[in-house]
C-alpha cells in the first residue's frame, strides 16, 4: 500500500503491486469500479504484476468514504452506491488520477510510461485521463457516459482503447452509435462491442460475465498496452 499526495493537500491511499521482473517497468493505474478497490480490482493489479508491469489502484471514493468495499448488487449496497455516485466529484478525480500518474512516474522501477485501465466508473475516468491526466494511453471497459464527453478529443489526446458491451444497459444503443463514429473519424479511439455481453461482463466472479468477450477483450488490452507503452 502506498500513499499518494493529492494536488490539493490531503494523501489517499492506493494498493500497489510490483512486478517480478528486474529493470524499470511501465506503470499502470487501474482505476476501480464503484464497489471500491475490493478484491478483483487488487487481483487485476496482481496480474499486470505478473506480466510485468508496476500497477496502482488508488481509493478514488477517499473524498467520501475512505477505503470503501462494498456490493451494490444489493440493496442496502446500492442505495450506498448511489449515494456516493451523487457526490462523487470528477473534475477532483480525474486529478487524482494525474496525480497517481506522476507519482507512478516518479517510482525508481518506472520506466516513465504509464497507461489507466479503468471499469465501469472508472471507465470514464480512464477515458479522461487520456486529455486530462497525463496517461501515456487509456483503456475503458464499459465506461459509461463517454458519449457526453467526445468534446474532451483534442489533438494531445493520448491512444484509448474503449471495450463496449451490447447489452450493457447503462450505455444505449444510440451511445455506442456515438462512439462508433466518433472511432472512425479519430485516429487515437478504437472502440471494440462485444455482441450478447452485459454491462462488467469481465468482472470473473459477477453475474454477467461472459467468458468469450473477456478473453477477446483481454487480448486486445495486452497488445495495446505492449504497443503502446513497451515497444
Amino acid at each position: 500500500m502506498a500513499q499518494i499526495d493529492s494536488f490539493d493537500g490531503d494523501r489517499f491511499d492506493a494498493y500497489v503491486a510490483s512486478p517480478v521482473t528486474e529493470g524499470p517497468a511501465p506503470g499502470i493505474v487501474v482505476i476501480q469500479e464503484i464497489r471500491g478497490v475490493n478484491e478483483d480490482i487488487r487481483g487485476i493489479c496482481d496480474r499486470l504484476a505478473r506480466q510485468g508491469y508496476l500497477a496502482i489502484a488508488p481509493d478514488m471514493l477517499w473524498r467520501q468514504e475512505r477505503n470503501a468495499v462494498f456490493d451494490p448488487d444489493t440493496p442496502a449496497g446500492w442505495d450506498k452506491a448511489m449515494s456516493l455516485h451523487q457526490g462523487f466529484d470528477e473534475d477532483k478525480a480525474v486529478r487524482d488520477i494525474g496525480s497517481a500518474v506522476e507519482w507512478l512516474r516518479a517510482q525508481p522501477g518506472c520506466s516513465g510510461k504509464v497507461g489507466v485501465i479503468g471499469y465501469c466508473l472508472g471507465g470514464k475516468l480512464a477515458f479522461l485521463s487520456a486529455a486530462h491526466g497525463g496517461a501515456d494511453a487509456a483503456i475503458a471497459y464499459y465506461g459509461i457516459g463517454i458519449e457526453h464527453v467526445l468534446d474532451a478529443i483534442d489533438a494531445d489526446f493520448a491512444p484509448t482503447m474503449l471495450h463496449v458491451a451490447e447489452l450493457d444497459r447503462f450505455v444505449p444503443a444510440e451511445a455506442q452509435a456515438a462512439l462508433v463514429e466518433r472511432a472512425r473519424t479519430t485516429p487515437a479511439l478504437t472502440v471494440h462491442v462485444y455482441a450478447d455481453a452485459h454491462h462488467a461482463f469481465a468482472r470473473s466472479e459477477g453475474v454477467h460475465f461472459h467468458a468469450a468477450a473477456a478473453a477477446a477483450a483481454q487480448a486486445r488490452t495486452e497488445g495495446f498496452l505492449q504497443h503502446h507503452l513497451r515497444d
